[in-house]
């Protein structure tokens, strides 16, 4: 009788657990989807475009005027706590790809979720917008790692040469 009762009650903090979890996930979808959303009008892809030029810059800007006491800055950081120097890469990396996907976006107004339903061809024609809509993406991620990657190599590069 205690097996089952201990074995009901694993179960609830279970399933408690795993319904957390869903819920955030699914929390964190919807506002992706917000935000993706957003970009279908042009006038909020310009001002997403703005702020994140503008945060993307001021980032630039800091590391290059200001190299030894970023670095400083993050030499504590990462002493203090890793998950704070991950937030801040995170951050960084997420500033690049969005700024990219925002970029494509302009060029691709009908990225996400055009109508097929009345076209001849309609399931060729989805598969042809998938796969731009993939790439898209794996280049919007290969912006975000590619602005990390080069802010850390030019801060490198300008403390060592200091």
């Amino acid at each position: 009788m205690a097996k089952f009762a201990l074995r009901d009650w694993l179960r609830k903090r279970l399933d408690k657990y795993e319904e957390r979890y869903e819920r955030r996930d699914e929390e964190f979808a919807s506002v992706v989807i917000r935000n993706v959303d957003a970009l279908s009008n042009r006038r909020a892809l310009w001002f997403y475009l703005a702020v994140l030029l503008a945060s993307n810059t001021l980032v630039w800007f800091s590391v290059i005027i200001f190299p030894r006491d970023i670095k400083q800055a993050w030499e504590i950081v990462t002493n203090l706590d890793d998950k704070i120097a991950f937030l801040i890469i995170s951050i960084v990396f997420g500033l690049g790809m969005w700024l990219t996907y925002a970029l494509f976006r302009l060029k691709f107004p009908d990225l996400e979720d055009p109508d097929f339903n009345n076209e001849m061809l309609a399931s060729f024609s989805y598969s042809l917008h998938s796969t731009k809509r993939w790439r898209v993406w794996l280049v919007s991620v290969i912006g975000g790692v590619l602005n990390v990657l080069l802010l850390i190599f030019a801060e490198i590069f300008l403390t060592a040469g200091l």
